[in-house]
Parts: C-alpha cells; sequence; structure tokens
C-alpha cells in the first residue's frame, strides 16, 4: 500500500527509490518490483488507483467496526473465551469467539470430551466393512465454522 500512495503523490513520477515503503520477505523482491512499476501512468489509472485505494481504507475501516461489534458482544463469554485461550496453540481472541459462539458455554450437552469431538467433525472416520478398511478422513460431519480456528491452532503446534 505505500507503493501505491507513493505513486499517487505524484502520478508522473515512477522513478523513486522504493526500498523504504516496503518490509519483511518483499526486500528480496526489489528488482521485480521496481520493474513493475517502471512506467507511464495516465490520470485515468491514477483516478481508478485511487479509488481501489478508498475502497481498501473503506473495508479496513469496516473490518475494524466489526471487530469492535464482535468483541462487545463475547464481553459475556470472557470467561470461557480466556479459558480456550489457555490452550497453548490458541493465541488469536477471534478463534476462540468463534469456537464459544459454535459450541456454546454449555458443556453439559456433551457427556463426554469425544462426543464434543464427533459433534464437531474433528474425528475420523471408520469406514471398515468386511476386513477392508478404506481411506480414513476427518468425517464432514459438523459446522463449516468450527472446523477452521481448531484446524488453525493445530497448525501453529
Amino acid at each position: 500500500m505505500n507503493i501505491i500512495e507513493k505513486i499517487l503523490e505524484n502520478p508522473a513520477d515512477t522513478d523513486f527509490d522504493i526500498e523504504p515503503l516496503i518490509h519483511g520477505s518483499m526486500k528480496n523482491k526489489i528488482p521485480d518490483l521496481e520493474l513493475s512499476i517502471d512506467g507511464f501512468i495516465t490520470p485515468e489509472q491514477a483516478g481508478k488507483l485511487a479509488v481501489i485505494k478508498q475502497h481498501y481504507d473503506n473495508l479496513k475501516a469496516r473490518k475494524s467496526d466489526l471487530e469492535k461489534l464482535i468483541l462487545s458482544l463475547a464481553k459475556p463469554y470472557t470467561e470461557e473465551i480466556n479459558l480456550i485461550l489457555t490452550v497453548p496453540s490458541f493465541k488469536n481472541t477471534f478463534s476462540a469467539i468463534a469456537v464459544v459462539s459454535e459450541i456454546g458455554a454449555d458443556m453439559d450437552v456433551f457427556p463426554t470430551a469425544k462426543h464434543l469431538c464427533s459433534w464437531a467433525g474433528l474425528t475420523p472416520t471408520n469406514n471398515e466393512s468386511a476386513g477392508k478398511k478404506k481411506s480414513v478422513r476427518v468425517s464432514r460431519a459438523g459446522g463449516v465454522y468450527i472446523k477452521p480456528p481448531f484446524w488453525y491452532s493445530v497448525l501453529r503446534l
């Protein structure tokens, strides 16, 4: 976004040092980035870039608004969310909120942890018939919203 902002400052000048505008792994790609911005930007293209940047900024603001709303709605479940965050791989508050919103705060509906895992579709299927085992994969049971927080937490281990 820094490069786009620099281009929008003066669309006629695309010959500037981009190194201070980039960070992280992009520093290895400086020649490719310089090649990509080398050229002439018409006023129409600059206008389109400005509209795209405004749209991006608007989306970021809406995301921030939604995150604030989610955090305010999750306040009554702070204790449960904090308990989930004690699990070593759960570091994201929004992942913990997703788990609480899908499962609920009342764990009495699940007699054991196995029942919860089965309900969430996190257990392997058992496809065995006449002594032949078919491929084993995680079942398709459970909601599409409950699995991602668990999978991402497993990948962080």
